[in-house]
């Protein structure tokens, strides 16, 4: 409710002011496909993918709202509204945050963003997409499709960039870190599922459910918990923080460092939803516009690693995954291949023995984006995820599993 009142307190700033003017501008896109998946994550199970065999063919994937303006001179509002057809009461908020701008004096220029949202840390999607969207592909990386579903900035960040242009130098360099709330469950998720390579955006009020393990059970080794997290709480009144600097040469290569830490109490229990205490350190790369060396191909990477723990022990979770993305014009269009590895592991502190939580896994996604016009276009994907998970096994299904699927995405930008 109180990332509610955010939305409602933005969406009175941006129709109060008498000379403002909306900007609105969004994303829909139906979606034909199918996957020979069992039970996919989003389901209850323990799959790998947003759908599974059971899924309907045709169906919405996602739909998108975007307003924003200037609220007043310098400052920026944005609220996103997000629509899936498999969320309870279908809408919800993405992002609901203001920004002040102040006009630079140099080639340094500064930013105060506060409110909810993503954080900046992904180079398959675009800074200013709507809806943390991947730009060539359907289904994103593990990394991203993690921070999809169990991160946000509910908080405030500054962010320090200087403009090498301005400065007649072909080098760009950035600075951010920000504090922020309400993140408490984050790492639930990769503890008790684990990865996923998906599509599937969390809404800030929205609960996901969790697989229907023995250990949440009222006779289990965790009957406190609930079937489901509620992601973006706050739970133990404590600030989490993240930093990063970023670099950029002359438009061809891009290089970015982030450290994340919610500073969770792993040992609170509020409303049978636990506090995680979640850190990571995250890496990303991108090679564009070579020329002679690689042509048109673009070669995108990110690298993330790190650990969650929960009570005194009873989850100790390390995890790490990273990707390799390539893509290049091609006809009409643009093909992009991306390969993953991800993993999850527990470490010997470790005190639950029947709630095993590691796993290992990769996936495989060729794509194609045809651009029918300046605001339609067609994107076909073809995803293999193979993965091992001994919890599997507590419901009765093979710890091995591969999964296939083959869709099509029809995306309306207006």
């Amino acid at each position: 409710m109180k990332d509610r009142a955010w939305a409602t307190a933005l969406w009175a700033c941006l129709v109060a002011h008498p000379a403002f003017a909306v900007e609105v501008s969004g994303l829909l896109d139906l979606r034909l496909g199918a996957s020979d998946s069992a039970q996919s994550w989003f389901n209850g199970g323990l799959g790998k993918t947003r759908f599974d065999r059971t899924s309907p063919s045709l169906r919405v994937g996602q739909g998108f709202l975007k307003l924003q303006g200037d609220v007043m001179d310098a400052v920026t509002g944005s609220l996103v509204f997000s629509a899936a057809d498999d969320r309870k009461g279908v809408l919800d908020v993405n992002e609901a945050w203001l920004a002040w701008n102040p006009v630079p004096a140099s080639a340094w220029k500064s930013q105060v963003r506060l409110g909810a949202f993503f954080p900046v840390t992904s180079l398959e999607i675009d800074y200013d997409s709507i809806g943390w969207t991947p730009r060539d592909t359907i289904s994103s990386s593990a990394i991203n499709s993690w921070i999809g579903e169990e991160l946000r900035t509910v908080g405030v960040e500054y962010k320090l960039l200087r403009n090498g242009r301005q400065a007649s130098s072909a080098h760009d360099f950035g600075f951010t870190a920000g504090v922020f709330a309400a993140n408490d469950p984050a790492g639930a998720l990769l503890a008790w599922r684990g990865w996923s390579v998906s599509d599937r955006i969390t809404g800030l009020t929205e609960t996901i459910p969790l697989a229907d393990l023995p250990a949440f059970k009222a006779t289990g080794a965790l009957p406190s918990q609930t079937r489901a997290t509620n992601v973006f709480r706050e739970l133990d009144q404590r600030l989490g923080f993240y930093a990063s600097a970023q670099y950029a040469y002359a438009g061809k290569f891009e290089l970015a460092a982030m450290r994340y830490d919610n500073r969770g109490d792993p040992l609170v229990l509020q409303d049978r939803q636990y506090a995680w205490l979640t850190r990571f350190n995250h890496v990303s790369a991108r090679l564009k516009n070579l020329g002679e060396y690689l042509g048109k191909w673009e070669f995108s990477t990110q690298w993330l690693a790190g650990d969650t723990l929960m009570g005194p022990g009873a989850v100790y979770v390390d995890f790490s995954s990273w990707f390799l993305l390539a893509s290049h014009p091609l006809g009409p269009g643009n093909l992009a291949i991306r390969f993953d590895q991800f993993s999850t592991n527990e470490r010997a502190a470790d005190v639950l023995p029947g709630d095993p939580n590691s796993e290992t896994g990769q996936a495989l996604a060729v794509a194609y984006r045809w651009n029918l016009g300046p605001q339609l276009s067609l994107v076909s994907e073809f995803l293999v995820v193979q993965s091992d998970r001994a919890a599997r096994l507590l419901l009765g299904l093979p710890a091995h599993q591969t999964e296939r699927s083959i869709s099509t995405s029809l995306r309306w930008s207006f």
